[in-house]
C-alpha cells in the first residue's frame, strides 16, 4: 500500500484522541506500516503545551516527560489501524520501557518523532521510539502495545472508594507543573527512614484531559500515573531533604484495591532548581483509570 501523509484532522480517524490530547501535527507512515514519523510544535498560543503538557525549566518551558512519551506511543498507534479499526478495536499501551531523556524538550521548535516496529506477535506490537529536535535525539524508548475493544474500555462503573483524607501537599512543592495538573495532593503517610511516602489523588469529573482521551469512553492517559509517581518522588525529596539525583520503584493503587501501575527505577534528576525525568527503566500498566476514582500512589527512593 502506498505512504500516507496524515494531518491533524486526518489522524482523528486514526487515534482515539480529540481536542488537546490529540498531540502530533502529523503522522507519516510507511508503505509497508513499519515505520512511523511525526511532527509537533508547540507555539506560544497553543493549549497543548502552555496549560497542560508543560513544565518549567531554567528560563522557559519545555514538553514534561511523560506526555512526550504520550507524543511518541501515539506516532506508533496509526501503523496499527488498519488491522484493529475493522475488529472496533483500539491500541492500548501496556508497557513503556528504556526511556532515556536525553535533554530538555523544547516546545516552539519542531519536534520530529519515530516509531518503528520491531516485534509483532500476536495480540502485541512493539515500538522501538525516539524524538529529535534539530538532529539532536532528545528522547528514546520502547512502547509495547496491545488492543482492546473500544467499547471495554470504560465498561466497568468508577470505584467510588474514597482514599484516605491525609495531609495537604503544598502547592509550591510541585509548583515545577502548570497548578491546574498536580497528580497528588495529599500526603497520606511517610517514612523518612526508608526514603518512602503514600500519597493520594481523585481524578475529577472535570478534569481538563478527560473529554479528548477515549471519545464517548472516558479514561485518563496511563501517563498522568507517571507523572503522579514523578511527583510523589519529589515530594519525598523535599520531605527528606534528598540530593538532586535519585533514583525511586513503587506502585499506584485504585483506593478501592487492585494495582494500576508499576514503575521500575524512575530516575529525577535537578536542574535549573527543576525536577526532570531523566530515565525510568519500566512502566506496567494493568488497567486504566476511570474520571472520579482515587488513587494511592507509594514511591520509595532506593539510590539518590
Amino acid at each position: 500500500m502506498p505512504s500516507l501523509q496524515l494531518d491533524a484532522t486526518a489522524l482523528e480517524a486514526y487515534l482515539p484522541h480529540r481536542g488537546v490530547n490529540l498531540l502530533p501535527d502529523s503522522v507519516t507512515l510507511s508503505d509497508d506500516r513499519l515505520h512511523a514519523v511525526s511532527r509537533t510544535k508547540v507555539p506560544a498560543n497553543d493549549p497543548r503545551g502552555r496549560r497542560l503538557f508543560a513544565r518549567k525549566v531554567a528560563g522557559g518551558e519545555a514538553w514534561y516527560e511523560p506526555f512526550l512519551a504520550e507524543l511518541m506511543a501515539l506516532t506508533g498507534v496509526p501503523l496499527l489501524h488498519e488491522r484493529l479499526a475493522p475488529k472496533g478495536e483500539v491500541a492500548v499501551f501496556s508497557m513503556i520501557s528504556r526511556l532515556t531523556f536525553f535533554e530538555p524538550a523544547p516546545l516552539d521548535r519542531e519536534l520530529v518523532g519515530f516509531a518503528d516496529i520491531t516485534r509483532d506477535r500476536g495480540a502485541f506490537t512493539v515500538f522501538s521510539t525516539r524524538a529529535e529536535v534539530d538532529g539532536r535525539k532528545l528522547l528514546e524508548a520502547e512502547v509495547m502495545s496491545g488492543s482492546a475493544p473500544f467499547a471495554q474500555l470504560s465498561a466497568r462503573p468508577a470505584d467510588a472508594t474514597p482514599a484516605p483524607a491525609g495531609a495537604p501537599i503544598e502547592p509550591a512543592t510541585v509548583a515545577w507543573t502548570d497548578p491546574r495538573r498536580p497528580f497528588v495532593d495529599r500526603l497520606i503517610s511517610e517514612d523518612a527512614a526508608n526514603g518512602k511516602v503514600s500519597c493520594a489523588y481523585t481524578y475529577p469529573r472535570s478534569h481538563p484531559l478527560v473529554p479528548g482521551h477515549f471519545p464517548q469512553a472516558a479514561v485518563m492517559m496511563g501517563v498522568t500515573q507517571w507523572a503522579a509517581f514523578a511527583d510523589a518522588t519529589w515530594v519525598a525529596c523535599k520531605r527528606f531533604g534528598l540530593g538532586e539525583r535519585v533514583i525511586a520503584n513503587g506502585t499506584i493503587r485504585r483506593a478501592g484495591g487492585g494495582e494500576i501501575l508499576d514503575v521500575r527505577d524512575c530516575e529525577l534528576r535537578v536542574e535549573g532548581g527543576f525536577p526532570r525525568i531523566h530515565a525510568t527503566k519500566r512502566l506496567a500498566f494493568r488497567e486504566p483509570v476511570l474520571p472520579g476514582e482515587s488513587v494511592i500512589v507509594d514511591a520509595a527512593v532506593v539510590r539518590g
